[in-house]
C-alpha cells in the first residue's frame, strides 16, 4: 500500500499547519484566491505539523495532511502536467 497520494487539487495553497489565522504567508496566500496546486496527501498521521485537506480517490474520502509540491499559474499548465505525470485533478 502506498503512503501517500499525488494529485492536482483547486484550493487555497495555506503552507503550514497554522494556517491564515495565525500565519502572515499563509493569509498573504489566502487573499490571491485559490490556484491549481500539486499535492502530497499522506495516508498515515506523520511527526511533522502539516496542513489537512479533503480529497477523493475513486468513491472513497481522504482526510490526511498534505505538502504542496507545485503551485500552477493556470487550468492550462495544470491540466498539461496531469496529462503528462498521469495525475489526477480535483476541482473543488
Amino acid at each position: 500500500m502506498m503512503d501517500f497520494i499525488k494529485i492536482i487539487k483547486k484550493m487555497i495553497p495555506i503552507h503550514c499547519a497554522k494556517g491564515p489565522e495565525y500565519c502572515e504567508k499563509c493569509r498573504t496566500l489566502e487573499m490571491k484566491g485559490k490556484k491549481f496546486c500539486l499535492i502530497k496527501v499522506y495516508l498515515k498521521a506523520g511527526n511533522i505539523a502539516r496542513p489537512m485537506t479533503e480529497i477523493y480517490v475513486g468513491c472513497q474520502k481522504i482526510f490526511g495532511e498534505y505538502d504542496i509540491l507545485k503551485i500552477f499559474e493556470n487550468s492550462d499548465e495544470a491540466v498539461k502536467y496531469s496529462s503528462k505525470n498521469n495525475i489526477d485533478i480535483q476541482l473543488d
